[in-house]
């Protein structure tokens, strides 16, 4: 674990030059904001504020890529990282509502018995378990290089450290995420990305995809602040640039979607947050059951808890209600949505790269902007 205290001293050696582009928030809050950003040495950002109507406020700072010196606009498009997760959780909800898939169910009554070698047997993994960091799967060394190498999915199952965690406890897992959405294949017969734009984008009006070659417009870097990335950690030229793979499923390759590689901009990203606040595109029951608190995370994070692919945030130094959404970071890049379905206001935030400093597992990047933006009684 990373000593926080040294990373903040010496991240005030780290230049914080970047600029205001645009904001329509007042002129208290966007001093506030810019100051949060600066402070947090923030590379480039997309915010949004949100009611239970749509976006209220936008705001844009900094560069969206070192090279060439492209600001950040309010259509540009970033990987949203494990946000990914909470809007997967969205598309699963609503394929539960139209009766397309049991969370409950085993996953071997969904998967074929050749990606199932990995699995011990007298483990009962759901989908449930999945969508809430319970199955007992951790992210392993072979997990880590298989992913890289696009390992296939029976293949990296059969690491025997993949099973490592204890079911019923809560263990972070992109790999678990990730076969949710292989779940999502082989529960339907139809590709994750097909299903959740018919699920969830097209229904919404939401531009969004989880392949950087499908983005259209400026798809934005991911840079390490400290120590300084000289070149980007997300190349979004070089990540646009891979063969485009054919829309049918593949329940052996399709486990690196779901968990984090959703390509969205902000403003589409609020939409989703409003999508997710109140009844509508889901039941209010699906949005219970999203925000039910199943696990809390423990040690590493007190005022966090587990819901369905949801972080459920208790910080009364930000808000006196619990909060609701999911932060994203990887690559440099820290990412929140977070919404008060009381006060029917939220913020989703994406960047090009800011401070990893975090507070257990809250960014300091989000808390800060949370407290500015959805706290008070």
């Amino acid at each position: 674990m990373k000593n926080w205290t040294l990373y903040r001293i010496l991240l005030d050696f780290v230049p914080a030059d970047e600029t205001l582009n645009q904001s329509d928030f007042s002129a208290a809050e966007t001093k506030h904001i810019v100051m949060a950003l600066r402070r947090n040495r923030c590379l480039g950002a997309a915010l949004c504020l949100f009611d239970e109507k749509g976006v209220t406020h936008t705001l844009t700072f900094g560069k969206a890529h070192l090279k060439p010196d492209i600001t950040v606009q309010p259509d540009t498009v970033f990987r949203a990282a494990s946000i990914s997760k909470f809007v997967t959780g969205l598309g699963i909800m609503k394929l539960k509502e139209q009766g397309n898939i049991d969370l409950d169910m085993e996953i071997g009554e969904y998967l074929p018995a050749s990606v199932m070698n990995g699995w011990k047997p007298e483990r009962k993994i759901t989908l449930r378990a999945l969508m809430t960091h319970t199955a007992g799967i951790r992210d392993s060394e072979g997990y880590n290089s298989g992913i890289a190498q696009g390992m296939p999915l029976s293949e990296i199952l059969s690491d025997a450290h993949v099973w490592d965690g204890t079911p019923g406890q809560w263990e972070y897992s992109n790999l678990g995420a990730g076969i949710a959405g292989v779940v999502m294949e082989a529960a339907t017969g139809e590709d994750f990305e097909t299903l959740m734009q018919e699920t969830v984008f097209e229904p919404l009006g939401i531009t969004a995809t989880y392949y950087p070659q499908k983005v259209q417009g400026d798809l934005a870097d991911a840079v390490r602040i400290l120590p300084r990335s000289k070149t980007p950690n997300f190349n979004a030229a070089q990540r646009r640039s891979r063969p485009l793979p054919p829309m049918e499923v593949d329940l052996e390759r399709h486990y690196n979607l779901a968990h984090g590689n959703l390509c969205v901009s902000a403003p589409e990203l609020a939409r989703l947050g409003v999508a997710a606040m109140k009844p509508g595109f889901l039941s209010s029951e699906s949005l219970h059951e999203m925000r039910k608190i199943t696990v809390p995370f423990g040690e590493r994070a007190h005022n966090l808890s587990q819901g369905l692919f949801t972080f459920v945030l208790n910080e009364p130094k930000i808000c006196e209600r619990l909060l609701y959404g999911h932060q994203g970071m990887a690559y440099g890049a820290v990412h929140g949505l977070f919404f008060d379905p009381d006060r029917k206001r939220g913020m989703a935030l994406l960047t090009t790269g800011a401070s990893e400093a975090r507070r257990g597992v809250l960014a300091d990047l989000n808390f800060d902007l949370m407290k500015t933006l959805l706290g008070g009684g």
